[in-house]
């Protein structure tokens, strides 16, 4: 799994309309960049913030409209942001970016949120995974629940960072209750999979709901099909499903449902050994069924007075 960043293609022209781009991780990922002593603050965001993005606590989405304009205008450095707006729909992203990192030096969330974005797709500066980081880092710190999400993968994934499910899965929760839909996603699917939190279908599917009634079709695709309790959970990534399923017809009950119910995983070791140990299951399980399979048919054979029954070893 790569990390997304949602790159607006009207960046500056709204603040409030935002796309969803795939984001690729540069050479520089590879670095730490992050003490693995280091400690992230979870807060939400509040006054003229919270109704800049129109955040209503409860209701389980992100109202993004004109009214919330009047609010955005009072964060620091507003008018900055503006005029990198302008840049922006000049062409010239370069000196956008240059504006708008004012405006985010300033202590504007929106505006650390955009930096970083450039920063990840390498819009307008350098790419660089380093300084995407410390910008979303910069605005989670304020509540945006956009960036939340986004450091959340970065610890998930370890991409230039100690890796800490239980603190990707605290930002991930952070950034759903505020109805960021793809925090809301995160979520799902850490529950999904007990990514720092404990192991939960009913609490994943809720979750996958909520950003399935924001428009979210892949959340609404793992809704429906977790709610059949005989289809298995799935796998976090390509490498887990290839290390279990590894190109073969696989048919233990093992993979019907298998969740491994309540476990918390907090590190990708501890899950790398539980799927270690499904993969086990299964092939003892398929072995066993292939021996009575060979047992039944020596015994239809040696009944039938056939005398190619071969050894009988099982």
């Amino acid at each position: 799994m790569k990390r997304f960043a949602l790159t607006g293609i009207t960046l500056f022209v709204s603040m409030f309309t935002l796309s969803g781009c795939q984001s690729n991780t540069s050479a520089e990922g590879a670095s730490v960049f992050a003490s693995s002593k280091e400690s992230f603050q979870i807060v939400m965001a509040s006054g003229v913030l919270q109704k800049c993005l129109g955040i209503s606590p409860g209701s389980g989405r992100m109202t993004r409209n004109a009214a919330n304009q009047p609010y955005c205008k009072q964060l620091p450095g507003a008018s900055i942001y503006d005029q990198a707006g302008a840049s922006f729909r000049a062409g010239d992203h370069a000196a956008a970016a240059r504006i708008v990192s004012k405006a985010a030096e300033m202590g504007n969330p929106v505006a650390q949120l955009r930096l970083a974005l450039m920063y990840d797709q390498g819009d307008g500066v350098q790419r660089s995974a380093k300084s995407a980081f410390e910008w979303y880092s910069r605005a989670a710190a304020q509540g945006e629940p956009e960036s939340q999400e986004q450091v959340g993968l970065f610890y998930e994934l370890a991409e230039g960072v100690p890796e800490n499910w239980d603190l990707a899965a605290k930002l991930y929760e952070a950034s759903a209750s505020q109805g960021w839909t793809k925090g809301q996603f995160a979520l799902a699917r850490a529950y999904q999979f007990g990514i720092g939190v404990p192991q939960n279908r009913q609490t994943s599917i809720a979750w996958y709901q909520k950003a399935a009634a924001q428009g979210n079709a892949k959340a609404d695709y793992w809704a429906k099909w977790l709610r059949d309790p005989t289809n298995n959970i799935g796998f976090r990534n390509d490498i887990e499903h290839n290390v279990v399923i590894g190109g073969k017809l696989r048919f233990g009950t093992n993979l019907m449902g298998g969740d491994p119910a309540g476990m918390t995983f907090h590190n990708s070791a501890q899950r790398a050994m539980w799927i270690m140990g499904l993969r086990n299951r299964l092939d003892k399980e398929e072995a066993e069924v292939f021996r009575d399979i060979r047992r039944r048919e020596y015994a239809d054979c040696t009944q039938a007075g056939r005398d190619n029954c071969g050894a009988g070893r099982f």
